[in-house]
């Protein structure tokens, strides 16, 4: 551990990385595979997960974390019902629209790892910044999984577009 920093610090940062370069891959508005649609939300699990585990290794009650992934579950749903989405059912395809809120979530998340080592470079003081941290991946988490549920749903029952001409 160095200055209250320790490995999984840089698996955050890491993760920030692949989170946005994921966003950036979905909002250039080409064709990708259904699959792809759900690498960001996993990335982002990975890393509310390891936020959240700092959390309560640091004794924070764990039913304060469940409010901001509940609303963020609540608000992807309903992103993920009102978008756009053109599937191409032969070839696994699927072309979504609407793309720039998932790029500011995307960006959101990069803010509260940075939250969360800026907290630790401070120490004790900083506890209620790495919370803020962990409360915001979690926000973020639950925006992109529940859209990602709801498009889940959405691809398999989705009117066939040929996208490949």
């Amino acid at each position: 551990m160095i200055l209250h920093l320790n490995l999984l610090h840089l698996v955050l940062v890491v993760g920030a990385i692949a989170a946005v370069y994921f966003a950036v891959r979905e909002n250039r508005g080409r064709l990708m595979r259904s699959a792809r649609v759900f690498s960001l939300p996993l990335v982002a699990m990975v890393l509310s997960l390891i936020l959240l585990l700092f959390q309560l290794a640091a004794h924070q009650p764990a039913w304060t974390f469940t409010i901001p992934f509940g609303l963020g579950l609540v608000g992807g749903a309903v992103r993920g019902l009102t978008m756009k989405v053109e599937v191409d059912q032969n070839w696994h395809l699927v072309r979504p629209t609407g793309r720039r809120l998932l790029f500011w979530v995307s960006l959101a998340l990069p803010i509260a790892i940075g939250l969360e080592i800026t907290g630790a470079l401070i120490g004790t003081p900083g506890m209620p910044l790495r919370l803020a941290g962990a409360h915001l991946a979690l926000l973020c988490t639950g925006l992109l999984v529940g859209r990602a549920a709801v498009l889940a749903i959405r691809l398999s029952w989705a009117p066939h577009v040929d996208l490949r001409r």
